[in-house]
């Protein structure tokens, strides 16, 4: 297999975020938030456990299933039937697409009928507690919340960067820590939503320039919804409703069809627009970290603007290790504007290889390569080593920046410098 010099690809990123008059665009998936380790400190010489703030995808579709299986029995059965449905299907039976095929039954289900032996009311009851079990995981209680979040990190370089071009960052997350890291460093955020007593999502503020704030406010486009968002009607019209507390009920998180019910489609559609748009402008970069490219729509978005529009770039910090056989990987070798860095190899210009420095790291570049590039792959995360020298018969090592954690150490390490 090739190699490539992780401190080249490391110092062409710091270049890319130092580039203050470029579009920069944040992606953030559900590997972000459950970076977040609140598992008790080990005993001296044992490895610490790993149990997530804001659990990911499959750890949450255990929770619904445990949800569901509380209901009873019919229930229990209802989503066995689902989960082989969608193996027969040759998806992945997660949350997503089983409240895909739920929602999808309430729409076809007529009175007296029913469906995975449940009557419509019971589908509807189904689908409340899947949702009630994602919000309530996606809103941590106060007292777990570290003191020091990964996102306090990213809220501080947000602060740092003297940017003429606004920093827009979508998220699939669910969760408000992200508003929570930005409020604490008083940065400006829009999000689309406008007013003061019950802020209501407006549509057109995300294409008018005379409505948007200015590049110093950070735009923050939460593609799935939010636990803190709920619709408002009255006898002439419904809004979406942003509060200030979460709503237990779930009602828009949009991990499923719902994305497209006329009541819920205008934010998500309205976002996916936003993200078209400002990808399609000239040397736009995006970022993802955290994102496993498993939502079909915004994947579209991304390749449709890498094929056609040259100077637009991609670069996707992942967390698993990648294998040639992997649909990112074969994606990314199509597309020499779209660069995937894994923790132990990495395709950049449509070509996959492993992890090689061609020289040492010395002290000009330690202070973010320690950050960026484990080469003794020893370190606990979330702990920044002490500068050490490669010796010469191992210069291989593991890139750490799919690691939410370890990303925004290294953004941190850029400091004023930026601008």
């Amino acid at each position: 297999m090739s190699t490539h010099d992780p401190r080249k690809v490391v110092e062409d990123l710091r270049d890319h975020l130092a580039a203050h008059d470029k579009t920069l665009i944040f992606l953030f998936g559900a590997g972000t938030s459950s970076s977040i380790n609140i598992a008790p400190l080990p005993a001296a010489g044992a490895k610490r456990e790993h149990k997530p703030l804001v659990p990911a995808v499959k750890l949450l579709t255990e929770r619904c299933k445990a949800a569901v299986k509380n209901l009873g029995t019919n229930f229990e059965k209802a989503w066995e039937i689902l989960e082989s449905q969608c193996t027969e299907c040759k998806k992945p039976a997660n949350i997503e697409n089983i409240l895909s095929r739920i929602h999808f039954k309430i729409d076809a289900i007529g009175k007296g009928e029913k469906l995975l032996d449940l009557e419509k009311s019971d589908l509807e009851k189904l689908e409340t507690s899947i949702l009630k079990t994602i919000a309530g995981a996606a809103n941590p209680k106060k007292e777990d919340i570290p003191e020091n979040l990964p996102h306090d990190d990213f809220a501080t370089w947000i602060k740092c960067a003297a940017r003429t071009a606004p920093v827009e960052i979508f998220t699939t997350n669910y969760d408000i820590l992200i508003e929570r890291s930005l409020e604490a460093m008083h940065i400006p955020v829009f999000d689309g939503f406008v007013g003061s007593s019950a802020p209501f999502f407006y549509a057109d503020s995300l294409d008018r320039s005379e409505i948007i704030p200015p590049s110093s406010w950070i735009r923050l486009w939460k593609i799935h919804g939010s636990i803190n968002w709920k619709i408002a009607k009255n006898k002439l019209e419904q809004k979406i409703i942003r509060y200030s507390e979460p709503i237990p009920s779930g009602e828009m998180i949009l991990p499923s069809h719902r994305k497209y019910d006329e009541s819920r489609k205008q934010p998500y559609l309205a976002l996916l627009d936003r993200l078209s748009n400002v990808l399609n402008k000239e040397h736009a970069m995006l970022i993802t970290c955290g994102y496993s490219f498993g939502d079909e729509h915004i994947n579209a978005i991304i390749f449709n603007n890498l094929d056609n529009r040259p100077t637009t770039h991609v670069i996707s910090l992942q967390y698993e290790e990648l294998s040639s056989n992997v649909q990112l990987v074969e994606w990314a070798k199509r597309r020499s504007n779209f660069t995937v860095l894994g923790p132990s190899s990495g395709v950049i210009s449509g070509r996959l290889g492993t992890w090689r420095l061609i020289q040492p790291v010395d002290d000009k570049s330690s202070s973010f390569m320690d950050v960026a590039f484990d080469s003794k792959a020893c370190v606990e995360v979330g702990t920044v080593a002490p500068a050490v020298a490669v010796s010469a018969d191992n210069f291989t090592g593991t890139v750490r920046l799919g690691d939410f954690n370890w990303l925004c150490k290294f953004l941190n390490t850029m400091g004023r410098k930026i601008g």
